[in-house]
């Protein structure tokens, strides 16, 4: 309670003590008064200045106020106008303050909807009403803060904030501000992703405007009741709610118009624009920042954490497409995990473990265990991929730093075609695009993707995209032919809701900012849309005898015992892709194990070829195992 506060209260006590003997002393009610409004930027000015209260609206608060803390004057008073102890009437302070006990001059402060009911408890017009202050205005006066669950104030309404990405956001939510009148109520709704940045264009707005601001949580179970309660502490402090609003909750919106009838301004922090019925609003968004613009929020975020000397940002900004937030929170994670100095993988890493990675049950992740020496493909495919993720590593330095992006309204992702026979190294391919990149990688189960019932199949393909986006991760079409597939002449219902579900599909790519990749037996099926919009399509051709040669030799891990294994022959008898020879030399493994044997001999490769045949349901005859048949390889 201020100096100015209490020396009031304690000549109103005095004044009280004396008022049946001495009656109305005009100096004495002025006096008091005096006292209250020459204090600036305290509770009690506040109060009055927030609320427009009069003379009389004054002096009923100070009476109540007195009376609540003071037992003796509660005696008093109770003596003077009859009514219980802790409460004064409407007469009394008409008397103590102007010298008459008639109301009638009174009447509009005494109304239902006059700023004095929020204040007081039992305010109506009668000379005889119980007045008595409401606990939440006795503690704001009383020690100049407000309390309650749903409330979390800035601890210095004055804190400079750095704002990047979100200059447009801020200046426009400034305006309207600023803008603002007391005549209607307003609510200013700031939609954008969780992460993007929206309390702080917020706070940054309303320091900007000389606003003082306190964040609301609305948590389940609040009521009306709860709304008016809260208003009026918020009406008493003069700061303005900055409401979060919580995900799907389309309900709260008639608590926001509660909030906003007796506050004014409401600024509601959501994901997505609430349909408002009786209330005036405008929607201002926070966009994601941009890849420049994420470029300064990563140096900023890692300002001061001794990263390695060759770290390059930049890189992450092509790979990794996040909010403010997000990256705020990875950064935290890679010092906790890896503390001061930490790598890029470092960070990659963290931005993979700082976000929830759960794409249900229509895609599973792999893990990405090959490198690039797994691979073994012509040359062109191989450049093709490593100009892939060049792409994702340079998306900075090319559409920022080289203007490109302004030439680019949609399609800034990398999107590749993996197109060949089975078994030719498209997942591996994958995977190693994956492990480059740090990123994770999802395969989508296309079991689950495709519905015979119409829109189904766009709102699992919506769903998986709005995850990925989340997850910022690698999406994997495989046998991608059966989504892509061309598009045909409409000729009945069904086709046409193909065709509908191939360009929602494309327009899903084009959207995504991030890394789609789709495997493909049959090229020539897919619709020419899609491969004309794709960046890199990329051929796994069925293995010659070299590559064949080279599979064979990677297929066993180095030190693995191989007496007699004779590639040269593998290679030119068995015309076999590189998953088959994966196959046949992890078979041929185990049957060398089962006989304890020390090491893996051509009886057991040709057995496990065998297997191989028989599963594709190919004949193994004694003309294929040549010189290398073996009488007991049947056994095998």
């Amino acid at each position: 309670m201020t100096k100015g506060l209490i020396t009031a209260l304690s000549l109103l006590s005095g004044y009280l003590s004396g008022f049946a003997e001495k009656g109305f002393d005009p100096s004495a009610a002025e006096r008091i008064i005096s006292l209250c409004d020459e204090e600036k930027d305290t509770p009690f000015s506040r109060l009055s200045r927030n609320f427009g209260l009069e003379r009389f609206e004054k002096g009923a608060v100070l009476l109540c106020l007195l009376v609540s803390l003071s037992p003796q004057s509660a005696e008093t008073a109770s003596s003077l106008c009859g009514c219980d102890k802790g409460f004064v009437t409407p007469s009394l302070a008409g008397a103590v303050f102007f010298g008459t006990e008639d109301i009638l001059a009174f009447t509009g402060s005494l109304g239902e909807g006059a700023p004095l009911a929020r204040l007081l408890e039992g305010v109506c017009p009668r000379y005889d009403a119980g007045l008595g202050i409401k606990s939440a205005v006795l503690n704001f006066l009383s020690e100049g803060a407000i309390y309650d669950e749903g409330f979390s104030a800035s601890d210095d309404r004055k804190m400079t904030v750095r704002i990047i990405g979100q200059q447009r956001a801020v200046m426009e939510l400034d305006s309207l501000i600023r803008s603002f009148g007391t005549d209607e109520p307003f609510i200013i709704q700031l939609t954008g992703a969780e992460g993007s940045g929206r309390h702080t264009c917020a706070k940054a707005a309303l320091e900007g405007s000389g606003r003082g601001y306190i964040f609301v949580s609305l948590r389940d179970g609040i009521t009306l009741a709860d709304i008016k309660e809260l208003s009026l502490k918020l009406v008493m402090s003069g700061l303005v709610p900055v409401v979060s609003v919580p995900k799907d909750s389309e309900g709260y919106a008639r608590l926001l118009e509660a909030l906003a009838d007796e506050t004014g301004l409401v600024i509601a922090v959501c994901e997505r624009a609430l349909a408002l019925v009786r209330t005036d609003t405008i929607v201002a968004a926070v966009t994601a920042p941009t890849i420049s613009e994420q470029y300064e929020l990563w140096k900023n975020a890692c300002r001061g954490s001794h990263l390695v000397e060759d770290t390059d940002l930049a890189e992450l900004t092509g790979e990794f497409d996040m909010t403010a937030g997000a990256i705020n929170k990875a950064v935290r994670y890679a010092l906790a995990l890896y503390g001061e100095g930490f790598t890029l993988l470092d960070i990659k890493n963290a931005c993979s473990r700082s976000v929830i990675t759960d794409m249900g049950s229509k895609a599973q992740r792999l893990d990405c265990v090959y490198s690039w020496e797994d691979l073994v493909l012509p040359g062109r495919s191989v450049e093709l991929l490593i100009a892939a993720c060049q792409q994702v590593r340079l998306r900075h330095a090319v559409l920022d730093g080289w203007g490109f992006a302004r030439k680019m309204p949609y399609g800034r992702g990398v999107s590749m075609i993996f197109t060949g026979p089975p078994g030719t190294g498209k997942t591996m391919a994958a995977q190693v695009v994956a492990a480059e990149l740090g990123m994770d990688i999802y395969r989508i189960s296309l079991a689950n993707v495709v519905s015979k019932y119409i829109g189904e199949t766009e709102k699992n393909l919506s769903e998986i995209f709005d995850k990925a986006r989340l997850c910022r991760c690698i999406l994997f079409f495989d046998e991608a032919d059966a989504l892509f597939s061309r598009r045909t002449e409409v000729k009945d219902s069904n086709d046409k809701y193909s065709n509908m579900e191939a360009a929602f599909l494309l327009q899903k790519i084009e959207e995504y900012s991030g890394v789609v990749i789709l495997a493909t037996n049959l090229v020539q099926n897919f619709d020419e849309a899609f491969k004309r919009r794709m960046r890199f399509i990329i051929d796994f051709p069925f293995p010659d005898e070299n590559r064949r040669r080279e599979l064979w030799r990677l297929a066993f891990p180095e030190g693995v015992p191989l007496p007699d294994v004779d590639f040269d022959f593998l290679v030119g008898r068995f015309e076999l892709s590189g998953s088959n020879i994966r196959n046949i030399a992890l078979h041929s493994a185990f049957l060398a194990a089962s006989e304890n044997s020390r090491g893996i001999s051509m009886r057991h490769v040709m057995a496990a070829v065998r297997n191989e045949y028989a599963k594709s349901g190919k004949a193994f005859t004694k003309a294929d195992a040549g010189e290398y048949y073996f009488e007991q390889q049947g056994a095998l």
